[in-house]
C-alpha cells in the first residue's frame, strides 16, 4: 500500500484552560489566554492538570470562543469545518432528516465514530439516524453540532486521535470537547444579518451570553441564540414541468416545480453553565441546554399528467389516472376491494377517459385534487434538551473525584403538507403528521484521579473510574392516514360493464398505488415502538513523566452491554523530546469499539427517489435488519465496529510563538456500519412480501438495511503549526496553516451467503472511497492593530466523485462524474468603536464560487437537458459538495459587552 506524506498546518487558537482534566469546569473564572498557543493547557486526550497543546502525545487543535464567533454562519457544523480541515460536513437540499441534522465527518470516518462531549461529559444522540445522507454517514447515529451556540463555548478542543478506552464507545476517529463559558462580568452579545449574493437566505442571528455570581461562592452563565435563516434555490425546474405548462399553461403547472437549496429554519438555542464552591476544596456544578427548532424542505415535484416528451409510464401519473367509479355496488371502502375504470381504457399506454366532473364523489379524478401536480413540503421540529449535575473535589490525601448524572433527550417531528396517501383516493387528507423519532439518554460517571510522587520526572497521574449508560431510541405513531393501505393499492381493475381490464400479456391488470403520505409515509403500527439498552463501563488511565524528556501513558477499558455483550479497549501514547522545548516525537496505538445503538438496529424509513438518467420515480425503503422483510433479503443482526489505529508524529516549536506538528494516522475499522445500497424487488418477490406482512409491498422498488459487511483503512496527514508575532507599527498577525490529506480504502467486503455476491455493491464502494475530497488546505491570517481587526481565510479543496447506480461508459455497474478542486475565501473586518461596541462585515465564500455542474458526458450522471440546463430532476449542483452549492454569503454583524 502507498503511503503518501503530505504536509499540513492547522491553527491551534488561543484557549482558556480549567483545572479538572475531563472533568467539569472549574467555579472559578478562567485564567487569561495563554500568549503561546503551544503552552495552552488541554484537558481532553490527559487527565493530568499541566498538560499543554506542544506537550501533548495525541494530536490536538484548540480554538477560543472568539473564534468561533468569528464567522458569518450560526451551525457549529460548519463553524468547525471552517478551522480543522480533516472536519468536513456537506448541506443536503432533498435529505429528508439529513437536511435538518446535518452529518459531518473527521478524518473521513463517520459521524458516530467521533466523541462529542460537553465540559468532558458526553453529549447525547440526536433523534436522527441518518439515511439521505453520504456514503460515510449513511446508518450512523450521532450528536447534532448544531444544537451548541458558539457564544456558550469558551474554547473548544480537536482530539484527532482514537481515544475509546479513555471515554468509550464512539471515540474512533477522536473527540470534540466543548467547554462552556463561565464568566461572571455582565453582558456580551451580536446581532447578525446577511444574504447570499442572489438575494435569497436572508439570515438573521441574535446572540447574548450573561455572567454573574451567585453569592460569593457561586457563579452562573446563561447563553442564548436565535437564528432565523431564509430558503435558497439553486437548481432549475423540472424538464417535464415546463414541458407541460408549455402544452397545458392553464392546469397551474408551477414556475418552479421543486426547490433545491438550503431548508427554511428558525430555531432558538439555550445553554446554562454554573457552580457553587463549598469550601474544602469540593464544588458543585450544573450545566444543560435546551433547544429548539423548525425546519422546512422541499420534495421532488409529482406531474399531473404526461406530456410529449415525459411523464408516460414515468414520474406520479399514476396516481392522476381517471378512475371512474359510476357502477353501482362497487367497493371503494376497504383494501381489497375491486376498482372500476372507463369502458374502452388501454392499459398498454393508460390512457383514460378524463372525467372532469369533481362534484360526483364516485369520480376518482385525481386532477380535482392538484391539476397542476404537488411537490410535498417536509418539515422537522426538533426539541434538544440536556442536563448535568455533579459534585467534584479533593480529599485530604490528594484523590480527586467527580460524581456527577446527566440526562439528554432529542425529539424529531416529522409533518408533511401539499401531498396525499394516494391509495386513499382523491378523499386523501393533503397534511399529515408522520409521527416522531426519539433518542433518550440517562449517564451517571463517578471519576477519580491520584498524583503519585514515586521519584520520576513528575508524578505518575492514576485515573479510574466508572459509567453507567441507558438508551432508549422510540418511533412514535404518525396520523392514521399517513400509513394507512387504501382501496387503491394491490387491487383489480375492472370496465364500467364488470369485464376485467387485461394487460397485453393477458393477464388482468391490478392497481398499484403507493401506500401512506407521499414522500415520506407515516410511522405505522408495524414499526413504531420502543427499544433500550444499558451499559456498564470501568476504566483505569495512567501517565507521566519518566525523566524529563520521556512521557508515556497507558489507558484500559472494560463494558458490558445488555445487548452485545463484553468488550476491552486499550491504548498506550508516548512522546520523547529529542530538544527539550524545541523538538519531540510522539506515538499512540489504540483500540476502538463502537457497538450499534438501539436507533440503528430499528431505523426504518420510505422515500420517493430517482436514478440519474431514469425519469421514473422509485419507492425506496429503509428496513430494520430484525425484520422479516430484510431477513428475507439477506440482512443479519448488526455487530459492534472495532478498531485498530495507530498515529507517529513530531512537534516542532523553534521560536516563541510558533509551532508546527506532523502527524501520520492509520486507522482500521472491523466490521463497520453502513447500509447495503439498493435491493431491487422483482415482481416474483411481491407474493412474499405480502406474505410476510410489507403494506407497500406492490409498490416498492427498492430496499436497504444496515449492514457491518465491510472494513475500511482510513490513513494520512496532518501538520499543525501557527506564528504569531507583534510589532510597534504595524499590530499583530497570527498566522495559520492547515493541510490535510486523507484517504478511505473498503478492504474487504462481505458475501452474501445465500447468493455468494457481494452484500454492499461496487457504487457503494466507490462512494465510501472518493466522495470526499482526500486533500485540503486552511491558510488563516488575524491581524490587529488597535481598534481594527481583519480575518481572512482561504480554503483549498481536492477533488472529489460522485457515484450512482447505473451503468458506466466502459461497463462499470456504476456511473460517476468527477468535480474539480475549487478555492473558498472568507473575510471579516472588524472595528471597535468604543469598550462597548463592535462593528463587523464580512463574507462567506467572498469570490461567490461554485462547484462544477453536472454535465452529459458518457457514464456520467446526467442526462443535462436543453431545455432547462439541468438534470430530469432541476438539480445542476452535487449537494456533497464540501463547500456547498449556495455561492456567496455577506453579513453585518454589531457586538456588544456592558
Amino acid at each position: 500500500m502507498k503511503y503518501q506524506g503530505l504536509f499540513s498546518c492547522s491553527a491551534i487558537a488561543i484557549a482558556l484552560s480549567y483545572s479538572m482534566p475531563v472533568l467539569a469546569q472549574d467555579v472559578a473564572p478562567q485564567a487569561a489566554a495563554a500568549e503561546t498557543p503551544g503552552q495552552t493547557i488541554i484537558v481532553t486526550g490527559t487527565r493530568r492538570t499541566d498538560r499543554t497543546v506542544a506537550e501533548s502525545p495525541t494530536p490536538i487543535d484548540v480554538y477560543s470562543g472568539e473564534e468561533l464567533q468569528k464567522q458569518g454562519v450560526a451551525d457549529m457544523n460548519q463553524v468547525i469545518q471552517n478551522l480543522v480541515p480533516s472536519f468536513s460536513v456537506a448541506r443536503y437540499a432533498i435529505g429528508d432528516g439529513s437536511s435538518f441534522v446535518r452529518p459531518p465527518n473527521l478524518r473521513g470516518l463517520a459521524p458516530d465514530q467521533t466523541l462529542v462531549m460537553v465540559n468532558g461529559k458526553r453529549m447525547h444522540r440526536s433523534a436522527l439516524v441518518q439515511i439521505g445522507a453520504n456514503a460515510q454517514s449513511a446508518g450512523a447515529h450521532s450528536a447534532d453540532l448544531a444544537q451548541i451556540p458558539a457564544i456558550a463555548v469558551r474554547s473548544v478542543e480537536v482530539l484527532r486521535d482514537g481515544a475509546s478506552a479513555q471515554y468509550g464507545s464512539d471515540a474512533i476517529a477522536g473527540v470534540i470537547n466543548m467547554a462552556l463559558r463561565d464568566d461572571t462580568d455582565g453582558i456580551s452579545g451580536y446581532a447578525r444579518y446577511g444574504q447570499y449574493y442572489r438575494g435569497d437566505g436572508e439570515d438573521y442571528q441574535v446572540a447574548l451570553n450573561g455572567g454573574f455570581k451567585l453569592g460569593d461562592n457561586g457563579f452562573i452563565n446563561i447563553s442564548g441564540e436565535y437564528v432565523n435563516a431564509g430558503k435558497t434555490s439553486r437548481g432549475v425546474t423540472r424538464p417535464g414541468a415546463l414541458e407541460l405548462s408549455q402544452e397545458q399553461p392553464d392546469i397551474g403547472v408551477p414556475k418552479l416545480a421543486q426547490r433545491y437549496g438550503n431548508p427554511k429554519m428558525e430555531s432558538y438555542r439555550f445553554f446554562v453553565n454554573g457552580g457553587f464552591d463549598l469550601g474544602d476544596e469540593s464544588s458543585i456544578y450544573f450545566f444543560g441546554n435546551y433547544g429548539h427548532s423548525f425546519q422546512e424542505e422541499s420534495f421532488n415535484y409529482r406531474q399531473s399528467v404526461n406530456s410529449a416528451n415525459f411523464g408516460l409510464n414515468g414520474i406520479f401519473n399514476d396516481y392522476f389516472t381517471d378512475f371512474d367509479n359510476t357502477t353501482p355496488g362497487i367497493q371503494t371502502g376497504a383494501a381489497g376491494g375491486n376498482v372500476y375504470a372507463p369502458n374502452g381504457y388501454d392499459p398498454t399506454t393508460r390512457d383514460y377517459t378524463q372525467v372532469s366532473d369533481c362534484s360526483d364523489p364516485l369520480v376518482q379524478n385525481w386532477s380535482c385534487v392538484y391539476s397542476g401536480g404537488f411537490t410535498p413540503i417536509f418539515f422537522g421540529k426538533i426539541d434538544d434538551i440536556s442536563g448535568t449535575v455533579g459534585y467534584k473535589g479533593t480529599l485530604g490525601f490528594g484523590l480527586n473525584y467527580d460524581l456527577s448524572g446527566s440526562y439528554g433527550q432529542s425529539t424529531l417531528k416529522y409533518t408533511m403538507n401539499g401531498t396525499m396517501n394516494p391509495s386513499l383516493g382523491i378523499t386523501s387528507p393533503t397534511e399529515f403528521y408522520l409521527g416522531k423519532l426519539e433518542q433518550r439518554e440517562t449517564l451517571f460517571n463517578a471519576d477519580f484521579s491520584y498524583p503519585w510522587e514515586v521519584g520520576l520526572a513528575s508524578p505518575i497521574t492514576i485515573a479510574f473510574g466508572g459509567q453507567y449508560f441507558r438508551e432508549s431510541y422510540e418511533l412514535g405513531l404518525g396520523d392514521a392516514a399517513s400509513y394507512a393501505i387504501g382501496p387503491y393499492t394491490g387491487n383489480l381493475v375492472f370496465h364500467q360493464d364488470g369485464t376485467p381490464v387485461l394487460n397485453a400479456d393477458g393477464s388482468q391488470l391490478s392497481v398499484a398505488l403507493p401506500v401512506g403520505a407521499n414522500g415520506f409515509p407515516g410511522y405505522g403500527p408495524a414499526i413504531a415502538g420502543e427499544s433500550s439498552r444499558n451499559s456498564k463501563g470501568l476504566y483505569i488511565d495512567v501517565e507521566g513523566d519518566i525523566t524529563e524528556a520521556f512521557s508515556l501513558g497507558f489507558a484500559g477499558r472494560y463494558e458490558h452491554l445488555s445487548d452485545f455483550g463484553n468488550s476491552t479497549t486499550g491504548k498506550v501514547s508516548a512522546r520523547y523530546a529529542i530538544v527539550p522545548d524545541v523538538f519531540a516525537v510522539r506515538g499512540t496505538l489504540s483500540t476502538g469499539f463502537r457497538a450499534p445503538t438501539p436507533g440503528q438496529t430499528n431505523t426504518s424509513s420510505i422515500a420517493t427517489t430517482f436514478n440519474p438518467g431514469n425519469p421514473n420515480a422509485i419507492e425506496f425503503m429503509t428496513l430494520p435488519v430484525a425484520s422479516p422483510v430484510a431477513q428475507y433479503l439477506g440482512a443479519v443482526p448488526l455487530k459492534p465496529e472495532e478498531s485498530v489505529s495507530f498515529s507517529a508524529g513530531t512537534v516542532f516549536t523553534p521560536a516563541p510563538g510558533a509551532s508546527l506538528t506532523i502527524d501520520y494516522y492509520n486507522i482500521k475499522v472491523k466490521d463497520r456500519i453502513g447500509t447495503t445500497g439498493s435491493r431491487v424487488i422483482t415482481d416474483d418477490q411481491r407474493p412474499e412480501l405480502q406474505a410476510l406482512g410489507l403494506a407497500n409491498y406492490a409498490t416498492v422498488n427498492e430496499v436497504q438495511f444496515l449492514t457491518n459487511a465491510f472494513d475500511t483503512r482510513t490513513q494520512g496527514v496532518d501538520v499543525v503549526g501557527s506564528y504569531r508575532f507583534s510589532t510597534d507599527s504595524m499590530g499583530t498577525f497570527n498566522t495559520t496553516l492547515a493541510f490535510n490529506y486523507n484517504k478511505t480504502k473498503v478492504i474487504r467486503v462481505g458475501l452474501d451467503p445465500d447468493t455468494g455476491s457481494p452484500i454492499i455493491s461496487d457504487t457503494r464502494i466507490m462512494q465510501l472511497q472518493n466522495t470526499l475530497p482526500k486533500t485540503r488546505v486552511i491558510l488563516t491570517e488575524n491581524w490587529t492593530s488597535g481598534a481594527l481587526s481583519v480575518l481572512g481565510r482561504a480554503n483549498w479543496y481536492g477533488k472529489y466523485k460522485v457515484y450512482d447506480d447505473g451503468t458506466g461508459a466502459n461497463g462499470e455497474s456504476y456511473v460517476n462524474q468527477s468535480f474539480g478542486s475549487e478555492f473558498v475565501f472568507d473575510l471579516e473586518v472588524s472595528y471597535q468603536l468604543n469598550d462597548n461596541f463592535t462593528l463587523s462585515a464580512g463574507a462567506q465564500n467572498l469570490f461567490s464560487n461554485y462547484p462544477d455542474k453536472y454535465d452529459n458526458r458518457a457514464g456520467g450522471l446526467g442526462p443535462v437537458y436543453a431545455s432547462t440546463g439541468g438534470r430530469f430532476t432541476g438539480d445542476i449542483y452535487p449537494d456533497v459538495s464540501p463547500f456547498g452549492f449556495n455561492g456567496g454569503f455577506w453579513y453585518a454583524k454589531v457586538g456588544f459587552k456592558f
